[in-house]
């Protein structure tokens, strides 16, 4: 006869990709979730995965079963999530990394009407992601979807970037109006640019969409902060490529300007990644929902 933990087991090696990812999620040891794989794929006569020094890679077999018994798994299981929430009165902590520039103007917003208990890390999305995937974060807001095996990625939201400058700066009135591109870029080329980092990143990616090619600039500045970088605009440091989100308060009150806005906008899709493991749990599902 079957045991139900040996599916649980199997459908957690299967969404965490190890057993060592697995025996974390279900609380388990490792021995013990390589034995109900063991004594599944004996029940099931197959192989239900291929073992690697490095992953549990699922056969035809163990694919197969995944997609018979995933989605009835996944309906008990929140029914016993949902039974287990309502006798438990406190709320876990969801870890919850961010760029701060979105968290700041962005997050807040749609989080702060929600029950949830956050503990909130800043930084970059790769390093976000590597400790979502070993389990220090819960849950990522990410700006781009790195590959990771076990990391499920939702779409939350999309920046749309524009090129601002200081209140006072402006193009030529005929270029605003008539202007090549190749007319524009040399004007732009001449101005003062505050970057992100020494790579250009942004401005790199809104040159391509705009000019089609890589920018010569040399920034006047370098600094890893879109908030930074947008008081470096307010105060006249030079111009910048931001999100659009970022800038609409000072955009409204004039206090700064977009200087010129391409036929094609630059546009950048943002993610909230969790782990497959986790899919289910009430929490991440209540985050995921507040945050699209």
């Amino acid at each position: 006869m079957v045991d139900f933990e040996w599916y649980r087991s199997f459908i957690a090696v299967y969404r965490a990709g190890t057993v060592t990812g697995a025996a974390k999620a279900r609380f388990l040891t490792q021995p013990a979730i390589s034995q109900h794989i063991a004594a599944l794929e004996s029940a099931n006569g197959h192989a239900l995965f291929q073992r690697t020094p490095r992953r549990m890679i699922p056969t035809e077999h163990g694919k197969a079963l995944y997609s018979r018994t995933a989605s009835a798994l996944d309906g008990l299981e929140k029914v016993s999530a949902n039974l287990q929430n309502a006798s438990i009165t406190e709320v876990p902590i969801i870890r919850l990394g961010t760029p701060l520039d979105y968290f700041h103007e962005i997050g807040f917003k749609k989080l702060k009407e929600s029950q949830l208990r956050l503990q909130i890390e800043l930084g970059e999305a790769d390093k976000m992601i590597d400790n979502l995937s070993h389990g220090r974060l819960d849950a990522v807001i990410a700006t781009q979807q790195l590959q990771a095996a076990n990391i499920d990625y939702t779409k939350i939201d999309q920046e749309d970037f524009c090129l601002v400058a200081p209140a006072n700066d402006m193009l030529p009135a005929d270029l605003n109006k008539t202007g090549k591109p190749d007319q524009i870029e040399h004007v732009l080329l001449d101005k003062n640019w505050i970057s992100y980092s020494a790579e250009l990143p942004i401005i790199r990616r809104f040159w391509h969409v705009a000019f089609k090619r890589r920018p010569t600039i040399e920034p006047v500045m370098i600094v890893p902060s879109l908030l930074l970088i947008r008081k470096a605009v307010e105060f006249g440091v030079g111009i910048s490529v931001l999100p659009r989100y970022l800038c609409r308060e000072l955009l409204n009150t004039g206090e700064i300007k977009i200087l010129w806005e391409p036929k094609k906008s630059m546009l950048n899709d943002l993610w909230i990644a969790t782990r497959k493991i986790d899919r289910n749990k009430p929490e991440i599902e209540q985050l995921i929902l507040r945050m699209q």
